[in-house]
């Protein structure tokens, strides 16, 4: 067992803990090397540092404490004046520190820490500063505890090893631990480093020496031939009730989980642990799949592993937030940007869930995941063995190179997805299935909205025509794509050659010049206003003035800042994950004003604040779209209701346009009039998306079923 298993608190505070029995008897019972300095040498700092010790020095521990003499204001300028040389005080000081014990548990503590001196277990050091400016007290709080696996645990805080100092007083402690995040690694090292140099009389001003032999002769008296009292701990604080360990995988207080949650971790448990999670975005996807891994482990006497594969590195971050509130087992974070080596971790946790199934989480992105060494772990897991696997946005667990990865020898798995079908891919959805199961719950977005989970929200399609010569463009790519035509199982559709073209049609109509200054015109309405996003197509526009290409969404960056002085900050992936979690915290604070961004609502990015959002460009895939509006009816303190402005791209003004000009116009016209009216069917304003559609479809003269039209262009163009 190691200090992993431990909830270690990341401070604990007279009022709220017991610092011995919540702190030091826990970490010491699991300790091989305990460090401490602390403050003044007495008999009572000795019997309050045996606390703990009685199960670390049974398993041969080693014990390093340096303290300070207790010396008064007469003692020092003794020495300062001559009167007495300093080892001569220091001596008289620590002698006189010694008294006799008042009962029994202080005699079988003394008799403890004399047995640990005289065995070499226990070594004391006398430190003190003297320099030109006189003798003076050394008089830090500080302390490392190392465990058989080189686990490493430090504070830094005021308790003393005194009566006063760990009972009496009101004081404070701040903990780091080596397997957490690469601040409290530093601070670790730092620590011990420190205190290994001052052991070793190298910190500069301060002087070390050895424990006094009169004080040590003084000490043994203390010590009894028939050996030690191994129960003292458990006999004065009923030490196996502190030791009782607290579970590892728990539902934190305060998570109340929704009926439909509920229902859904039954459902999985009754399908034998498999099953897909098909829950809106903001329904709790996460909560309900750390509820189920909870009953999980309780099936397994908590001695499982835990997988969970996410698509991107920032949901690993978001993952790992709510883990260490669901567990306290050793959590692994394993991706390309990961603060310590992710494979010497998951190497040691194989090996010791292998001999013993000691529990572990390990949170990694689907690259790392398919990569040869995460799955040089993954295949090696027995099929027998309690793992579970979780997958987030499984959706993407569909594609090729998840599929030729998809461990089947892991059988306990979780799917969580707001679109488990895949776009135009059948065959990776079929896999998806058949790899997961069935589904144990499906949450729309609907019942979301209607159970007050999502905001609700208005919707205003904003039609924008494409400039001629962008037309004329579009036109050109659209009769090209006919060079990519092929027969599959009896159907027309476009090869895999001809993706490239589909994607530069698509950049076209996302960048489309009359898209900006509509932009500004609007803008005019919420320059004074903040919490906005403005989500821009990942494409580049030429500027008049330069004739130069400016990325769409550096253009309308640039112009937020100088035509209306507002402050505005870009998300997109160049922004490391610290930038990124500054900017969303600076944008609650309204400090920001504007995010403009490029993907971060299809990558899971979660900004509750958002309450106005220009889409400038959207996705011609119905599961993309519906998944970006549930990430912008997340609800928030600052909201009541979400606005979305969804920039409507048509091929030509609706007054120009002519019925035959339908068979030109009807890829872009369906694709917008199906996003339309999925947006506009759950809006409080409806009306306002009828209004349009049905001027689009009196102007062509043409009206069709937008479903069933799309799934026909699934099948062809599979944009």
């Amino acid at each position: 067992m190691s200090f992993r298993d431990l909830d270690i608190k990341i401070r604990y505070r007279s009022g709220i803990h017991d610092f011995p029995k919540d702190f030091l008897i826990p970490v010491l019972s699991k300790s091989k090397i305990y460090k401490r300095g602390t403050g003044y040498f007495s008999t009572s700092a000795l019997v309050q540092l045996s606390i703990g010790l009685f199960n670390m020095a049974k398993k041969g521990g080693l014990i390093q404490l340096v303290c300070s003499p207790n010396l008064d204001a007469e003692d020092i300028k003794a020495i300062q004046l001559g009167y007495k040389t300093r080892d001569e005080v220091i001596e008289k000081a620590i002698v006189k520190g010694i008294s006799d014990p008042v009962n029994y548990f202080e005699e079988e503590r003394l008799n403890l820490i004399a047995t640990l001196i005289a065995e070499g277990t226990l070594d004391i050091k006398i430190a003190f500063m003297e320099d030109e400016n006189g003798f003076r007290l050394y008089h830090e709080k500080m302390a490392v505890f190392v465990d058989e696996y080189g686990n490493k645990i430090s504070y830094a805080g005021s308790p003393n090893e005194s009566q006063n100092g760990l009972e009496g007083n009101f004081e404070s402690i701040y903990t780091f631990c080596s397997w957490k995040d690469a601040s409290q690694i530093e601070a670790v090292c730092t620590a011990e480093s420190d205190f290994d140099d001052m052991w070793d009389n190298r910190t500069t001003k301060l002087h070390v020496v050895d424990f006094p032999k009169i004080a040590v002769d003084k000490l043994m008296i203390y010590k009894k031939d028939r050996g030690i009292d191994w129960e003292v701990d458990n006999k004065q604080f009923r030490f196996d009730e502190l030791l009782v360990k607290p579970p590892k995988f728990f539902k934190p207080d305060g998570v109340e989980l929704h009926k439909y949650q509920e229902l859904a971790v039954k459902k999985w448990i009754k399908n034998d642990y498999q099953g897909i999670f098909d829950m809106c975005t903001g329904s709790g996807k996460t909560y309900t799949a750390l509820a189920a891994t909870v009953e999980f482990s309780r099936r397994y006497n908590e001695r499982i592993a835990v997988i969970i594969v996410c698509p991107y590195i920032h949901l690993v971050s978001q993952w790992e937030e709510d883990v260490v509130n669901w567990c306290r087992v050793p959590i692994i974070i394993a991706h390309s940007k990961a603060s310590c080596d992710w494979k010497l971790e998951m190497r040691k946790a194989y090996k010791r869930f292998k001999r013993d199934n000691s529990p572990f989480v390990c949170i990694t992105t689907n690259d790392t995941f398919s990569g040869d060494e995460m799955q040089n772990f993954i295949t090696r897991f027995d099929k027998e063995k309690p793992v579970l696997i979780i997958v987030d946005e499984a959706h993407n667990f569909g594609s090729n190179q998840m599929i030729s990865v998809m461990p089947w020898n892991i059988v306990n798995r979780i799917a969580l997805s707001a679109t488990i079908n895949r776009y135009m891919d059948k065959s990776g959805t079929n896999k998806i299935v058949e790899f997961f199961g069935e589904k144990c719950v499906e949450y729309s977005l609907e019942q979301a909205i209607k159970d007050g989970k999502l905001v609700h929200y208005e919707y205003y399609p904003i039609p924008i025509a494409l400039s001629e010569q962008e037309l004329g463009k579009y036109r050109e790519l659209s009769r090209k794509l006919k060079k990519y035509i092929v027969i599959q199982n009896g159907k027309m559709r476009i090869s895999d050659a001809g993706k490239p073209v589909i994607y530069e049609r698509t950049r076209l109509l996302a960048g489309a010049e009359n898209k900006i200054p509509l932009l500004m015109e609007l803008f005019e309405d919420y320059k004074n206003d903040n919490n906005i996003l403005v989500y821009c197509g990942a494409t580049g526009i030429e500027e008049e003035e330069s004739g130069t290409t400016i990325r769409q969404i550096d253009l309308v960056t640039q112009k937020l800042q100088v035509e209306f002085g507002m402050s505005v900050k870009r998300f997109t992936a160049e922004e490391n994950l610290k930038d990124r979690e500054n900017i969303k915290k600076y944008f609650a604070q309204g400090q920001y004003q504007v995010i403009t961004a490029i993907k971060c609502l299809d990558e899971g990015v979660n900004i509750p604040g958002i309450k106005t959002a220009f889409i400038m460009s959207s996705s011609r895939n119905p599961k993309e779209f519906v998944q970006r509006r549930g990430r912008l009816l997340r609800k928030s303190n600052n909201k009541n209701k979400a606005v979305i402005y969804d920039f409507i791209t048509l091929p030509r003004e609706l007054d120009d346009v002519i019925p035959s000009d339908f068979d030109e116009d009807r890829t872009i016209i369906i694709g917008e009039v199906a996003r339309m009216l999925e947006f506009g069917r759950l809006a409080d304003n409806p009306q306002n998306t009828d209004l349009l559609v049905n001027q689009i479809m009196e102007s062509y003269d043409s009206y069709f079923d937008a479903e069933n039209e799309i799934e026909k262009m699934e099948e062809y163009y599979g944009e």
